[in-house]
């Protein structure tokens, strides 16, 4: 069973200071920069895989991300965290609108992590709908696998976010939104910060 995390995200206005240089570009090694977005699924997945291809033939340093998704599948997403976050080079991740449910997850593969102060996240329990007219055994296994997928995400939340209680008490219950410096307050973000290629830098589309 393929359990799904995927949400309509929240557009609540916060203002926020921006105090953060944009230029985060080394003067050493070779940096890269891409955007990924759409649903976390498996289409993602292969598309991923064969850029990181390109990557590990290209002999980057580094490759900045900037991810756009409302979620998708909680497996693929899990799959996605496990494979950037051990490449052998550095993955750095943005979020410039919106990264929500599962996608959260792919998004803390990056050694470090940046968010616009307009960008927003939101995190919440699995979630599946059962066919009509399921038999209870049905249900039972469905019940078992969003406790297990529950487990395996927030277990990579908590090795990288710092929730209050009040925090973690919503996301038990509810959809947990976040502002950049909410984010940034709880360690999802190491600063506020655009994604913001250098001029004549190749852009590249995953």
């Amino acid at each position: 069973m393929n359990t799904i995390q995927s949400e309509t995200y929240s557009n609540t206005d916060n203002n926020i200071d921006n105090n953060t240089d944009n230029n985060t570009e080394n003067n050493t090694g070779q940096h890269a920069y891409f955007t990924l977005s759409g649903d976390v699924n498996s289409d993602m997945v292969r598309r991923v895989f064969d850029a990181a291809a390109d990557m590990t033939e290209d002999k980057l340093s580094v490759a900045h991300i900037l991810i756009q998704s409302n979620g998708g599948y909680v497996s693929d997403g899990i799959c996605l965290y496990n494979f950037l976050s051990k490449l052998p080079f550095d993955i750095i991740t943005y979020n410039a609108g919106a990264v929500a449910s599962i996608a959260v997850t792919l998004f803390l593969a990056g050694r470090q992590r940046h968010a616009s102060e307009t960008a927003r996240f939101m995190v919440h329990k699995s979630h599946a709908t059962a066919s009509p007219g399921s038999r209870p055994d049905a249900l039972s296994i469905i019940v078992e696998g969003l406790r297990a997928d529950d487990m395996r995400t927030e277990r990579i939340l908590r090795d990288h976010v710092n929730l209050t209680q009040e925090q973690w008490q919503v996301h038990t219950y509810s959809d947990l939104h976040l502002t950049a410096a909410q984010a940034l307050q709880v360690g999802m973000i190491e600063s506020i910060r655009d994604f913001a290629p250098p001029k004549g830098k190749r852009l590249t589309n995953i």
